[in-house]
C-alpha cells in the first residue's frame, strides 16, 4: 500500500536447456534471443583444462575484455534479432490444433480462402472441425492464436451504413488498410453466400 516509486530494472535472464523446445514462444515475442549450439560435451581433460584456465587469470581476462568492449551502439529497448532457431521453436511450440489451423490459414484453404473471417466463431469452428483429422480438437483460443501466428489482423467489431450490426473481423495483411465500412460490406455477402471478393489496395 505504498506510493508508486521508480526502481532500476537490472534483471537479465540467461537460460540454457537440453530440450529442442524448452518453452513456447509466440511470433509476437519481444523478449527472447534464441541460439542453438551443436557442440557436444567436453571430454573430462578439456573441461578440467578450461576450468584451470579460469582460475589462473581467465576470469580477470574475460572481465577486462568485457569492460573494454564498445557497447555505445547497443539499444536495450530494441526487439531481439529473430533467428532461424527461434522460428523453429515458435513453430514447434504450437499445439496440434494451432499447427493445423496455421497451415490452413497460410494456404488460404477452405474457410480462409476469402482472406477474412468474422464472428459466429462457434459455427466456424464446427465447420472447421468437420474437415479436421480425428486427432485434432479445435477450440476458439486455438483459432485466435493461429490467426495471429499466421499474420492475420484483428480489425475489431465493425459495421457499415448498410449493415449496422457489428461483427468481429480478422483479415489477411492485404486488408489491413481497407476502410472498416468497406470491409464490413465485403464480409456480409461472403458470410451469406460464400462469395470470394478480391480486394486490391486503393480500390473498394
Amino acid at each position: 500500500m505504498q506510493r508508486p516509486y521508480d526502481a532500476a530494472n537490472r534483471l537479465f535472464v540467461l537460460a540454457f536447456s537440453n530440450e529442442a523446445v524448452p518453452i513456447s514462444l509466440s511470433s509476437q515475442d519481444r523478449r527472447w534471443f534464441v541460439v542453438r549450439s551443436a557442440a557436444g560435451r567436453l571430454p573430462e581433460a578439456q573441461a578440467k583444462a578450461l576450468w584451470d584456465s579460469y582460475k589462473a587469470g581467465g576470469y580477470e581476462a574475460i572481465g577486462q575484455w568485457l569492460h573494454a568492449r564498445d557497447v555505445s551502439a547497443f539499444n536495450p529497448a530494441a526487439i531481439p534479432m529473430s533467428t532461424e532457431v527461434k522460428q523453429v521453436m515458435i513453430s514447434d511450440g504450437l499445439s496440434g490444433a494451432e499447427d493445423y489451423l496455421v497451415g490452413l490459414i497460410e494456404r488460404r484453404s477452405g474457410e480462409f480462402a476469402r482472406g477474412h473471417v468474422s464472428s459466429r466463431w462457434s459455427a466456424l469452428i464446427d465447420r472447421l472441425q468437420g474437415a479436421a483429422p480425428p486427432s485434432v480438437k479445435l477450440y476458439k483460443g486455438a483459432l485466435f492464436h493461429a490467426l495471429k501466428e499466421a499474420g492475420w489482423i484483428s480489425r475489431g467489431r465493425i459495421h457499415s451504413a448498410e449493415y449496422p450490426s457489428k461483427v468481429d473481423v480478422w483479415c489477411a495483411p492485404e486488408y489491413k488498410d481497407m476502410p472498416k465500412s468497406d470491409l464490413r460490406r465485403l464480409v456480409e455477402p461472403a458470410q451469406a453466400e460464400g462469395v470470394v471478393t478480391p480486394f486490391r489496395k486503393g480500390l473498394s
